[in-house]
């Protein structure tokens, strides 16, 4: 009987992610350069806590909205998150070994020192990039 519940609750445990809830909070917003939607991309949430395993990721569409999913499920544990942001042109087709070029600044997608960090659950996830330095 003892591992009857132990299972359960582990079973549980990897359900709810590292928070521990079975709903996630719904995190969408739109990433802007100097106020401009970006058109592609994806967003990577980093959590601060090293206790969380869990790393929500998003797409950014082709209006720049975009909806956070944690393990296929949408929205994120609750909780502090550096975020990395990456986006590229597309590759050129006649010279598709050569590195794409990035359409925002490095310094977005820098794990050591982010650049930017969101709380979840918070009322507002819009992210405003700028191209200067």
């Amino acid at each position: 009987m003892p591992f009857r519940f132990l299972t359960l609750f582990l079973i549980s445990l990897m359900i709810c992610g590292c928070s521990g809830e079975a709903n996630l909070p719904a995190v969408t917003g739109k990433v802007t350069i100097d106020g401009v939607p970006l058109k592609r991309g994806s967003i990577s949430l980093r959590p601060v806590d090293p206790a969380c395993k869990d790393e929500p990721y998003a797409t950014i569409e082709a209006d720049g909205t975009f909806k956070v999913m944690t393990k296929n499920r949408p929205g994120s544990p609750k909780g502090k998150f550096a975020v990395l942001l990456t986006a590229y042109e597309d590759i050129d087709p006649n010279n598709p070994s050569a590195a794409p070029k990035s359409l925002i600044p490095k310094r977005y997608a820098k794990m050591d020192k982010p650049a930017i960090h969101i709380e979840v659950p918070s009322a507002n996830y819009d992210l405003s990039l700028s191209s200067k330095p």
